[in-house]
């Protein structure tokens, strides 16, 4: 018999990071909680999304002691406490003019609602907390975590030649111009040192590729499923990483799990994720990191010192105790108002 009943907007999926978060705190939550997802017609980024989540626990059949979004979702209403995770803010900063209005006008009064919320890095509370408003002390910082498919002795991936590697989406923050400028001009494409990105290319960083000349320098892999990324982490020569823009920023954490060296930047949450473990520079200085690629692809000794502190830093962020941290929230929120 449970003891706490969650209702739970579940509706993210495999492959997302959110739908990553979400599946690890499923498959550890405790005994003595019964989860109840709640039947949801609308897409997750749908405007009218809050106010259907408000509508089906008011509508609920079920007695729910506490609402549980693992994603940015808020209810617009809700009779019992409610928890919502928030993993960054990119939609006030690199979306539409409509984005961020929606997000100052009609979300913001809703997580001022909340009981809790989640935050997953510092950086992310910090900049929550400035921006809407909540008390301080309902915001917790919970840090992803990494699984065991991500260790040191999985077998690289071998494609024939030496490359750096680039996993996640081609949205404009992920700063891919700026990376494959970098590379144009760094010493790699001359050692036969190429990139090689999940996903296919979009129109954009085509024609930047044409204009540079390295077509025959930038793999795109297409759909990379979830097990084979750890063997594409370990077979680089680094992993680049060097987004304007990061709630946490898990691809820093899953290369440094298999010890793979890390390019990542000196902005948003980047620094407190890789700490002292990674070459950091600014995502807006070409030079910076043209001179830090060749430094990554020439000095052994810098490699193997980065990738010993990764794996020390990497031990830090586990799902045992993200999953535990984040259901001690939501079982400490029943019976608050």
């Amino acid at each position: 018999m449970s003891n706490l009943i969650i209702a739970a907007d579940l509706r993210w999926p495999e492959g997302t990071g959110i739908g990553i978060c979400q599946n690890q705190y499923l498959a550890r939550a405790p005994k003595d909680i019964g989860l109840h997802a709640l039947h949801l017609r609308f897409r997750i980024g749908h405007p009218a999304s809050p106010f259907e989540v408000g509508a089906r626990l008011s509508l609920q059949k079920y007695k729910s002691h506490v609402f549980w979004s693992p994603g940015f979702i808020p209810p617009a209403w809700s009779s019992i406490p409610s928890v919502v995770t928030v993993h960054d803010l990119t939609h006030l900063h690199f979306y539409s003019p409509f984005h961020a209005r929606y997000y100052d006008f009609v979300l913001r009064p809703m997580y001022r609602r909340c009981t809790a919320i989640i935050c997953v890095s510092e950086f992310t509370r910090n900049e929550f907390i400035e921006w809407s408003g909540v008390d301080p002390c309902r915001v917790h910082v919970v840090h992803n975590g990494v699984t065991a498919d991500y260790h040191s002795d999985i077998e690289p991936h071998r494609p024939g030649y030496p490359y750096i590697f680039y996993p996640g989406n081609k949205r404009s923050y992920k700063n891919l111009d700026m990376l494959l400028r970098a590379y144009a001009c760094s010493t790699l494409p001359g050692l036969g040192i190429k990139v090689v990105m999940t996903g296919t290319a979009t129109p954009e960083l085509q024609s930047t590729i044409n204009a540079l000349g390295i077509e025959g320098d930038v793999v795109f892999l297409g759909f990379v499923p979830d097990d084979r990324l750890p063997s594409l982490y370990r077979g680089a020569e680094f992993t680049a990483f060097i987004s304007q823009y990061e709630g946490f920023g898990l691809p820093i954490v899953e290369s440094m799990a298999v010890g793979t060296p890390v390019l990542t930047s000196n902005v948003s949450s980047m620094p407190e994720i890789a700490s002292d473990a990674a070459r950091i520079v600014s995502p807006y200085d070409r030079d910076e990191i043209v001179q830090a690629m060749d430094e990554l692809a020439s000095n052994s000794r810098l490699r193997a010192t980065l990738t010993g502190k990764g794996l020390d830093r990497a031990s830090a962020f586990s799902w045992d105790r993200a999953a535990a941290a984040t259901w001690n929230v939501i079982r400490s929120t029943a019976g608050k108002s």
